[in-house]
């Protein structure tokens, strides 16, 4: 790939001189001190060399063969073909024309004044952005004599070409194989004290806290995470410093008279290195710098003579982006949400489109209009209440304090979901609650709500009631019921009307509530009969207690991947080596009948089925073959002897005789519990998945509708991509259709930069969240070797990790521990090579445990930070009776 071209301006250049910063000759990081300086932050003098300065090196560079091998490495690992190329990069020779900007460069360097040399620092075009900040990948060098310049220009320029950029780059989408570099000279600065700061707490994500990181001497001792520094948290808004920790700071570097860096060990524990005075002026600068930026920053600074310098500023990347129209003024009482998209229901780690949220806020709508409820307007309280926007579906708790607590919340979630359970124990109730009382919280508003609820749900209440009481007499009219709803659903075509559209979606969550979740009230009867019996059993008597939990006929999710697993068997093993070209055959139907059958069953039954299928964005089975074909590919692999068939059809035998041996061994009231337990989970443990089905299903047919009205838009240049109809509204989309210059593009396009900013940044969601961005967490444990959480299907295995976060983030190998955030049914096939799963969210009802449980895989939900506390290939052993992880 050749360089283009690019005439090299006047080197080096004084950023005193510079006025309206290119960042693609700059860099990101000489471009920022060139805002500061304008925006009247004091900061060194300093000059740079610019990305075009290198030309010569690029073309030289890009002649060889360590660059040939660079270009065609189009993934990881990348380290080789780094490793090559950078000692490539270390001969390349200075022409002249080089050596005589860098003669000019010293001089620059000696008008500033003093004697401790220059800093020279990497100053990429790409990094310190507000989507990528590079930090730690590029090399920075303090103390630099004029003797000492050349070699620190060659090994910034050299680290633009480390494997740690390029892993970097390549995970934020950028061009790996169009590294650029500019080189930026500072003054050096001879500190007493230096260190960071952070215009939000990294730890919590709160916006209202700076954080400031100190120690003696230079700051690389900081940023290096060489010594423990000072630590100060500062309330912005009041300007009250909340935490004063004294670092060790067990080592200082300091520059040397005449230049050069010395490392001195010292005993500076005893007293922190700044002043209250210092940190405060530390906090305003960080405030001012957030204001300038428009985003929360970090920074590199410095006191020297007494005086406050900045050596850098750059946007921080790493943190959770709250929608503004839920967040309240800084200092003002806080208000908390909680994120409904981790339900057991949904369990989406992704951001949520647009127009999936629009969908729900419509029949939300229509469905609490029903109840006597509007999601606006006076004495109505669902508008602060039920929040969807911010690309999730939050709830927001502020209000409920006024009649229920914490505590008490915390108990709904205790079975469920043990992360949200300890988070909700440790809430400030005090912090959280408002002041006033909102103004529908009256004896007269709740009664003429609880009338509502009542008289609105009226059919829903007799349908639960004849479900528990008459299972047979319900399910009689259940199945018709359900046969005919789908049958609606397969014959709405895409052309449907909005309004058509709409009123399907309604009916579809009307006949969930009345009709779909009768069958699962009764499960989850029948769950906690089984829990209740199991917790005074003997260790006998609770494992048969655990096997009538499993084995259930006629599950959907279950079905599916049994029935992927017997269309995998279908083909011999290297067929699915070549994932497009075993399409192109299928296309073709040039591959034995059998296996053609399978698949048009499968597509026929499961194309509205996928990863993050609750998401209308998310594309589905029915629209990409490949992402059936695989997760089919994990299938063929699995060896024989771990067949999810056979151990399905045990697991059902092992049901029935379980009961068959408990029933005459409990007592007259005991047997009364055990066999209504039996007769629930006989009549609708096959049902647990059918509301969910039923909505997959509709919004498969909400997709395909917007995708089509998508196609045309982007066909008439109204949408950059059909995709991005994913970014508008209902009301945006129908009033397209009717008015032919109505802009579309733009709310499209700021949307999407949202949705995208939150993909990149946000690894995982955070149950609660207050108005001020602060993250709750639940209280560390201190467990040494052993990880607690929520045992969701019992056993006990051993194996090496295995950490994904999509199902095609890589496969699982026999005897793999899948390790995920949480699952959805398209996580189904990985389950059945994995001997356990770890996940952050989980629970009884939710996905992962009922397909482990079906599968026999021990499976312990409810461990947090599963991303990032665990690496591929660590041994542990997975007890899911006990719900623990053991580090082994």
């Amino acid at each position: 790939m050749p360089r283009l071209a690019s005439e090299a301006k006047a080197a080096p250049i004084a950023l005193a001189d510079v006025t309206e910063p290119d960042i693609t000759e700059l860099g990101g990081k000489a471009a920022s001190l060139v805002r500061l300086a304008g925006a009247g932050f004091r900061v060194p003098e300093a000059a740079v060399l610019p990305a075009s300065w290198f030309a010569a090196w690029w073309t030289q560079l890009e002649a060889g063969e360590a660059w040939s091998r660079f270009e065609a490495t189009l993934e990881a690992p990348w380290a080789a073909t780094c490793q090559a190329l950078q000692a490539a990069a270390a001969q390349l020779p200075y022409t002249p024309a080089m050596r005589a900007d860098l003669e000019a460069l010293q001089e620059l360097n000696a008008s500033w004044g003093g004697t401790a040399g220059c800093a020279v620092r990497s100053s990429s075009p790409d990094e310190d952005l507000a989507s990528a900040s590079f930090a730690g990948g590029y090399v920075t060098l303090l103390g630099v004599l004029p003797d000492g310049l050349e070699d620190a220009v060659r090994a910034c320029f050299v680290s633009c070409l480390d494997e740690r950029v390029v892993v970097y780059k390549a995970q934020h989408g950028f061009d790996v194989h169009r590294p650029r570099i500019a080189v930026l000279v500072q003054r050096q600065v001879e500190s007493e004290v230096s260190g960071v700061g952070f215009s939000l707490n990294p730890v919590t994500n709160d916006y209202d806290e700076a954080v400031i990181d100190a120690n003696f001497g230079l700051g690389e001792t900081v940023v290096s995470g060489e010594v423990s520094p000072d630590h100060f948290v500062v309330d912005k808004p009041g300007r009250n410093i909340l935490e004063r920790q004294r670092g060790s700071k067990q080592v200082a570097r300091w520059i040397q008279p005449g230049g050069g860096v010395e490392v001195r060990e010292q005993a500076g524990g005893e007293q922190t290195c700044l002043d209250d005075a210092q940190v405060l002026e530390l906090s305003d600068v960080l405030t001012q710098l957030e204001q300038l930026y428009e985003h929360p920053v970090d920074i590199e600074w410095a006191y020297a003579g007494g005086e406050l310098q900045l050596l850098q500023a750059r946007p921080i990347t790493a943190y959770f982006p709250l929608s503004e129209d839920m967040q309240t003024a800084p200092g003002a009482r806080r208000r908390l949400y909680i994120d409904g998209n981790l339900s057991d229901g949904i369990t989406s780690n992704r951001p949520i489109s647009k127009l999936t949220l629009d969908g729900y806020r419509e029949v939300m709508a229509r469905l609490t209009e029903g109840y006597g409820f509007s999601l606006s307007g006076e004495e109505k309280p669902l508008e602060d209440l039920m929040i969807l926007r911010g690309a999730r579906m939050y709830t927001s708790l502020s209000d409920m304090f006024w009649f229920i607590s914490p505590k008490l919340m915390a108990e709904q979630s205790r079975i469920m979901d043990i992360l949200l359970y300890r988070t909700l124990q440790s809430v400030d109730r005090a912090r959280y609650k408002p002041t006033q009382k909102p103004g529908w919280l009256t004896l007269r508003g709740l009664a003429r709500a609880a009338f509502a609820v009542l008289w609105g749900g009226r059919k829903t209440g007799w349908n639960i009631a004849v479900a528990l009481v008459a299972p047979a007499r319900y399910l009689k009219r259940y199945y018709p019921a359900i046969a005919a709803f789908e049958q609606e659903i397969c014959a709405t075509r895409s052309d449907t009307s909005i309004r058509e559209l709409h009123a399907l979606h309604l009916r579809s969550f009307e006949r969930l509530v009345e009709v779909d979740m009768p069958p699962i009230w009764g499960w989850l009867g029948a769950v906690g009969i089984l829990g209740a019996l199991s917790d005074a059993a003997d260790p006998k008597t609770r494992d048969r207690l655990n096997q009538m939990g499993r084995g259930f006929e006629g599950e959907r999710v279950i079905e599916m991947g049994l029935e992927m697993y017997a269309a995998s068997r279908l083909l011999d093993v290297g067929e699915f080596d070549d994932l497009p070209s075993l399409a192109d055959r299928i296309e073709g139907r040039d591959l034995p009948t059998p296996f053609l059958e399978a698949w048009d069953e499968l597509l026929q039954r499961y194309a509205a089925r996928g990863p993050n299928e609750m998401e209308l964005a998310s594309p589905r089975y029915g629209d990409d073959p490949l992402l059936l074909l695989r997760q089919l590919s994990f299938m063929a692999r699995t060896p024989r002897d771990n067949d999810p068939t056979q151990a399905h059809e045990r697991h059902v035998a092992e049901r029935a005789l379980a009961f068959a041996e408990l029933d005459p061994q409990f007592g007259f009231f005991r047997r009364r519990l055990l066999r209504l337990a039996h007769r629930w989970t006989e009549a609708y443990a096959g049902e647990r998945d059918t509301a969910k089905y039923h909505l997959v299903q509709t919004t498969y047919v909400l997709r395909q509708a917007a995708l089509l009205r998508g196609q045309r838009l982007a066909a008439d240049g109204r949408l950059d991509a059909a995709e991005d109809v994913f970014h508008l509204t209902w009301d945006e989309l129908e009033q397209a259709e009717r008015d032919a210059t109505f802009d579309v593009r733009t709310p499209a396009r700021e949307r999407g930069h949202f949705l995208a900013k939150l993909d990149r940044q946000v690894r995982e969601f955070p149950h609660l969240i207050d108005s001020r961005g602060r993250i709750l967490r639940p209280p560390p444990l201190d467990e040494g070797n052993s990880l607690s959480g929520l045992g969701i299907s019992p056993g006990v295995a051993r194996g090496p990790i295995k950490v994904l976060e999509n199902p095609y983030d890589k496969p699982v190998e026999p005897g793999d521990v899948l390790v995920a955030f949480t699952t959805d049914p398209g996580w189904t096939p990985l389950f059945i090579n994995a001997s356990a799963i770890i996940l952050q969210i989980g629970g009884m009802m939710q996905h992962g445990g009922v397909v482990a449980r079906e599968y026999g895989k021990p499976c312990v939900a409810g461990i947090e930070h599963v991303l990032t506390r665990f690496e591929d290939g660590q041994p542990v052993e997975v007890d899911g009776s006990a719900g623990v992880v053991r580090l082994l």
